[in-house]
């Protein structure tokens, strides 16, 4: 059974590697195991905080973030990406396009990812919108803000710790009967989205 927990916040303060503790968490949603919890403090910059047990591998994992084919399988609608450039195995780059709902357009941008290997055995994959790599386009938006922190640590060697911070801005006006679709919506099926691309890669790998 995968074991997710689920805390999101809207708040304007930048993504730092410490966990959120001050939050009034409340839970607006429940499927089977899978809790959402969620504090408003202000609108417009989305931070989701998710806890979960993956039966795969740390490896697959990591694979699954960096592997610019599975982003439209884990990235909650992500229609395409594909590598910028990559310095070595632990900083790459991915030009990524995000399908959002009516009437706002598609976002893109460039992502930054870049693993690092904790004292402690953990694996931190920091994943950042770089504004500035990416180029304009009359027909995409470039969201103010996208960042996510995966901290993943190893349970045993087929099963996985993960925690998921995550934060988004898409920029541009968001009709208030759309923010709480991508305030949920977003973190949480990306979340089952990675969860589910590593079980299926493990699966095909064995």
């Amino acid at each position: 059974m995968i074991k997710i927990l689920i805390n999101s916040v809207f708040i304007f303060a930048l993504l730092s590697s410490t966990s959120i503790s001050n939050a009034d968490w409340n839970q607006v949603k429940q499927t089977h195991n899978v809790k959402l919890f969620r504090s408003t403090l202000e609108a417009d910059q989305y931070i989701s905080r998710i806890e979960a047990e993956v039966n795969a591998p740390l490896q697959t994992l990591i694979d699954v973030v960096k592997d610019p084919n599975a982003c439209n399988k884990w990235l909650y609608r992500c229609q395409t990406a594909h590598h910028i450039s990559q310095t070595d195995d632990a900083n790459l780059y991915l030009y990524y396009v995000r399908d959002y709902p009516f009437p706002l357009k598609d976002r893109h941008g460039v992502l930054q990812i870049q693993v690092e290997h904790q004292s402690n055995g953990e694996f931190v994959l920091n994943l950042e919108l770089r504004k500035n790599m990416t180029p304009e386009e009359s027909t995409l938006v470039i969201p103010e803000t996208f960042k996510a922190q995966i901290r993943l640590a190893k349970i045993t060697d087929d099963k996985t710790k993960v925690y998921l911070e995550h934060q988004l801005n898409p920029g541009g006006k968001i009709p208030n009967w759309l923010k709480q679709s991508i305030h949920e919506e977003f973190p949480f099926n990306s979340m089952l989205g990675l969860i589910e691309s590593a079980q299926s890669r493990r699966h095909t790998n064995h």
